[in-house]
């Protein structure tokens, strides 16, 4: 595995690190934990985008459909 230390790279650098991993749209494995229980769940996920590029983060989406 490539390790990627970003404060060795140019803004231009981490900028393409980003984009390419949310160009085209891929699927993000995404996992949680029900607290109560423990449960795991794993899912895939395409709504997230990137939050930052100084410190390179990817966020995700998340909201709650209302049940009728």
């Amino acid at each position: 595995m490539k390790e990627v230390v970003p404060s060795q790279l140019t803004e231009r650098e981490r900028y393409k690190l980003l984009t390419g991993a949310i160009i085209p749209r891929p699927i993000a494995w995404t996992l949680t934990k029900n607290q109560e229980t423990g449960t795991l769940n794993l899912a895939p996920f395409s709504f997230f985008t990137v939050l930052a590029s100084q410190i390179p983060m990817v966020t995700l989406s998340i909201f709650c459909r209302m049940v009728r």
